[in-house]
């Protein structure tokens, strides 16, 4: 079986959150029982030499609305399977999706150049593809084009990591893009309250759509989550499954990780504490055996940063420390850079380093993920891979990877331990932190928690398994 894999950022040579992460680590596990080619925008930040990306001495012309707009192929050097696609307007800008001040306001024009792009390569390049997966809004228009203006007899498997980002622009963009209004402008397809929905198209149009967890895929068929789309993913659901994410255990990998201090395993957990330790001194927090709580993410509030905001003025007095690393909307980045350096024992980084980040994981013994809606989240399992334990809200992939230490018994899987909350406000969340203190004081039920979630599987094998059987 032949598959493309057509995503907007692949880690590592593009990343702004879990897509970029799980764009590299399923098609890894996937090219055990198939051939997998990726396709990305090569973007002006992706280091070429680094990645020993080279010209494939490939490219053709996009006429849209009489702008020809030329697309150059690159590939890696040492493969045939990953691919890039240059192009000035969809490639040349200093973030993926957007400035200080928000959205390109191009980006209908950009992804829909990548869109076709993508078709136009398969096509060109004579690539023998069975299946087209593809993912979140930015590609969800190869879907519309495949079924309509190309008739691809491909399979179409669409990906949702996230129906919060849709895609939404003026309806313009249809004769922009060269699209049928006859076709596509209808409330069931594109038409989106007299607007069109990238998201929206990829939905009515591909064969199969994806979620990434099980709670989620029923979750996005509420109001409460479903993003005005719950009615349309309704009549959809006969082909709406819920698949939850994993992690690449070759890129996360405490005993190899070469960003962290000292390398340990489950076998050697005391090595952790030499990472919590050399961190601690490093970002002068004080007495490094205190509990290490962390927030690695986007401060948006799906992420919950409200919550984290409004519970460090009582954190500060608590015998822990905590170290933030995050960056996202400009109001919670201004924020968190006055609240830097104000209290002892909360360091707080605006901005996002890979390397940083690992450190983090590495010493941390707790991780603070409060998301207000969470389609999978990796973080956590991020954090068991790092030998801790998250504190997390009850909801969406959150719920289906992580249970409460104090509902064990109660469960036959071997899934990951930590402290949940259900009720989504400021006393429950306080009261999951200091069950973690306790915990933590208990170093030997910690401990034994902490070395059970390095041993949970929460790769991509089960998950690829899966998808091969949704391709066939």
């Amino acid at each position: 079986m032949n598959i493309l894999f057509a995503s907007s950022e692949i880690f590592p040579y593009a990343k702004s959150g879990g897509l970029g992460d799980v764009a590299q680590s399923l098609p890894a596990e996937l090219r055990a029982s198939a051939k997998v080619y990726t396709i990305m925008p090569l973007y002006a930040s992706v280091d070429r030499e680094r990645y020993d990306i080279c010209s494939a001495d490939f490219s053709f012309d996009i006429l849209l609305g009489g702008v020809n707009h030329q697309i150059d192929l690159y590939k890696r050097a040492d493969s045939d399977y990953e691919l890039f696609l240059y192009n000035p307007v969809l490639c040349d800008r200093g973030s993926l999706y957007h400035d200080k001040d928000g959205e390109f306001g191009d980006n209908h024009l950009r992804f829909g150049i990548f869109s076709y792009a993508i078709i136009e390569t398969m096509l060109r390049v004579k690539l023998k593809i069975d299946v087209i997966h593809l993912n979140d809004w930015q590609s969800a228009l190869v879907a519309l084009l495949a079924k309509t203006k190309y008739a691809l007899r491909q399979k179409i498997v669409f990906t949702i990591h996230n129906l919060a980002y849709q895609g939404i622009f003026h309806k313009g963009a249809i004769d922009e893009l060269e699209l049928s209004w006859e076709e596509s402008f209808k409330s069931d397809r594109f038409e989106y309250f007299d607007q069109v929905n990238f998201l929206k198209a990829g939905i009515f149009y591909s064969d199969v759509i994806t979620t990434v967890s099980p709670t989620y895929v029923l979750e996005i068929q509420t109001p409460s989550y479903g993003n005005t789309l719950d009615k349309m993913l309704i009549a959809n659901n006969h082909k709406l499954h819920g698949i939850i994410n994993g992690i690449s255990y070759e890129v996360f990998n405490p005993q190899t990780d070469k960003d962290i201090y000292k390398n340990f395993d489950r076998h050697s957990y005391d090595l952790k504490l030499k990472n919590k330790t050399k961190l601690s001194k490093e970002l002068d927090l004080p007495e490094p055996h205190r509990p290490l709580f962390i927030f690695v993410g986007r401060f948006t509030p799906q992420k919950g940063v409200d919550m984290i905001l409004q519970s460090l003025h009582l954190l500060k007095d608590l015998e822990i420390n905590i170290a933030i690393l995050g960056d996202g909307d400009n109001y919670y980045n201004s924020v968190f850079a006055k609240l830097t350096n104000k209290y002892p024992n909360i360091h707080i980084t605006v901005g996002y380093d890979e390397g940083y980040a690992r450190k983090l994981y590495a010493a941390a013994d707790f991780l603070l993920m409060p998301s207000t809606f969470e389609p999978c989240g990796l973080n956590q399992m991020i954090i068991m891979r790092y030998g801790g334990v998250p504190i997390v809200a009850k909801t969406g992939g959150l719920k289906d990877s992580v249970i409460d230490y104090t509902d064990i018994e109660h469960h036959t899987k071997k899934v990951g331990i930590g402290i949940t909350f259900q009720e989504y406000n400021l006393f429950w969340y306080m009261h999951a932190i200091t069950k973690a203190i306790s915990l933590y004081a208990n170093q030997k039920k910690y401990q034994k928690f902490a070395k059970h979630n390095m041993g949970v599987d929460n790769s991509w094998k089960r998950s690829a398994k899966e998808y091969m059987r949704i391709y066939r």
